[in-house]
């Protein structure tokens, strides 16, 4: 049971389950160096799959439903003090944050940073890097920033702009996910390559 369920990823029981196999096995041999040794694991991996044991229940219970089936989530929920435990889970459970969210948020609070986890959660959250894009432009005649964004504008959407930079005559246009995806489809509509596409939005909109 313990080596088919500790040596994959895929298991066929529920890591609350294959705790309770573990203890059975560490009273019958005598210790988890015993039982890591006969099972090909280090003591160290498999103290860890018997972690489970110390989350609060309700923490637990999402284990054994397997609506939470990582050990490393595990591990970190039981760095927690068991309220913190369930809520965590919980936002672990609904995919509101992963692992590495909650890895950083620990590491947060054991360098000092104040604030439940939840704060510091919120504060991991909002550093992670963002996807913009990049698009260099000349600009030619007599145009400003206001009239090259109203020229953007029938064309990408008002919330997929980061920012626009006009130095000199290099314009440049920074844009989120949503905004390259809006361009790509410009590009498409104005039958040119995606390459292309700003110098003929401005040759289409401006006179």
């Amino acid at each position: 049971m313990l080596i088919a369920n500790t040596r994959r990823t895929k298991r066929a029981l529920p890591l609350t389950d294959l705790a309770h196999w573990l203890n059975i096995a560490v009273r019958k041999l005598g210790s988890y160096p015993a039982v890591a040794d006969r099972i090909g694991l280090s003591p160290h991996m498999l103290r860890q799959f018997s972690t489970i044991t110390r989350l609060n229940p309700k923490a637990q219970a999402l284990f054994s439903l397997r609506k939470l089936d990582s050990v490393d989530a595990v591990v970190h929920l039981a760095m927690l003090p068991a309220k913190e435990q369930v809520a965590m889970a919980e936002a672990l459970a609904t995919r509101d944050i992963d692992t590495k969210d909650l890895r950083a948020a620990i590491r947060l609070r054991r360098v000092g940073a104040p604030g439940s986890i939840g704060t510091l959660l919120s504060r991991v959250k909002r550093s992670k890097t963002k996807r913009e894009f990049v698009a260099e432009f000349v600009v030619r005649g007599n145009h400003d920033r206001k009239s090259i964004l109203s020229a953007f504008r029938p064309y990408i959407p008002t919330d997929s702009f980061v920012r626009l930079e006009i130095k000199g005559r290099l314009g440049r246009l920074v844009l989120n996910v949503k905004g390259r995806q809006a361009l790509a489809k410009a590009a498409i509509r104005l039958g040119v390559p995606l390459k292309h596409v700003i110098p003929a939005i401005l040759r289409e909109t401006l006179p």
